[in-house]
C-alpha cells in the first residue's frame, strides 16, 4: 500500500490508512473524493472497517474502487455494500489504477454536505430552505449535539451559531478543533452584529469568517462556494 499511496500522491492529495484498523472514519483527514481499497488476503474481520464507511450515510455517494484478485473481490462483495463501483485487477499499473480514479470521479456527482449548528429552530429551517437543493444539509440545536454528530460523520462544511446558551460558537469550535479529523474543517460563524467581539476573540482557531443573521441567501452560498474551493 506504500508504494501505491506514493504513486498516487504525484497526482492526487492521496492518504493511506491501514484495512485492519477497525475504524477507518476516525482516520480520515476531510472528506475524499474518491475511495480506492487494496484487498489482499482479506477476511470478513479485516472488511470491517470498510463496511463502517462503505455504509457511512455521509460517505456513501463517493466512489469506491476495489483492487482486487477474483477470490478477494467475491469476498468482498459478499460483505460490503454497496458493492464497488469499479473493480481492477490486483496487479494493474499503476497508470491503469489512475485511469480508473480519474473514470470515477469524472462521473461522480459529488454532493458536499453541510452541518447547521444553531438554537433558533426558525433560523435552522431558514438556512436549510437556503441549502437544501444544493447540499445534503443536518441540522442540530446545541453545541453539545454538534460534538456528537460529528463523532460519526465528517461535515465538508459548519455553520455554526455564535450566541447560544451553555456553550457558545467560539466554545463548540475549539471543542472541534481538538477532534484530530477536524481540524481543518471550513467553520462559518452566523452572529448578530453585537456579537463581532465574541468572533474576533476566535481567530485563533481558524474560523472561515462569519456571516450576519438573518443571512441572505446568495451571500450564503457565495461564501461556501468559496471555503469549499479553497
Amino acid at each position: 500500500m506504500h508504494d501505491l499511496v506514493n504513486s498516487l500522491g504525484y497526482y492526487y492529495r492521496a492518504q493511506g490508512i491501514i484495512m485492519t484498523n477497525g475504524n477507518l472514519l476516525s482516520e480520515m483527514t476531510g472528506r475524499p473524493d474518491c475511495i480506492v481499497v487494496y484487498a489482499e488476503g482479506i477476511s470478513r474481520t479485516k472488511l470491517y472497517g470498510v463496511i463502517d464507511m462503505r455504509e457511512n450515510m455521509d460517505l456513501i455517494d463517493i466512489p469506491m474502487l476495489l483492487i482486487a484478485d477474483e477470490n478477494d473481490e467475491e469476498l468482498f462483495k459478499m460483505h460490503v455494500k454497496p458493492a464497488p463501483d469499479a473493480t481492477i485487477e490486483a496487479d494493474a499499473s499503476y497508470s491503469d489504477i489512475r485511469i480508473a480514479i480519474d473514470k470515477l470521479c469524472a462521473t461522480s456527482e459529488k454532493v458536499y454536505s453541510v452541518l447547521v449548528v444553531d438554537d433558533d429552530p426558525v433560523a435552522l429551517k431558514l438556512v436549510r430552505s437556503y441549502l437544501d437543493e444544493t447540499f445534503k444539509v443536518n441540522c442540530v440545536k446545541s453545541g453539545m449535539l454538534a460534538l456528537k454528530f460529528l463523532e460519526k460523520q465528517r461535515p465538508d462544511v459548519i455553520l455554526l451559531d455564535c450566541f447560544m446558551p451553555e456553550m457558545n460558537g467560539p466554545q463548540t469550535l475549539q471543542l472541534i478543533r481538538n477532534m484530530p479529523s477536524m481540524k481543518r474543517t471550513p467553520v462559518i460563524f452566523l452572529t448578530g452584529n453585537s456579537e463581532r467581539d465574541m468572533v474576533m476573540s476566535a481567530v485563533n482557531l481558524h474560523p472561515s469568517g462569519f456571516l450576519v443573521k438573518p443571512v441572505n441567501k446568495e451571500e450564503l452560498l457565495k461564501r461556501i462556494d468559496s471555503v469549499l474551493d479553497g
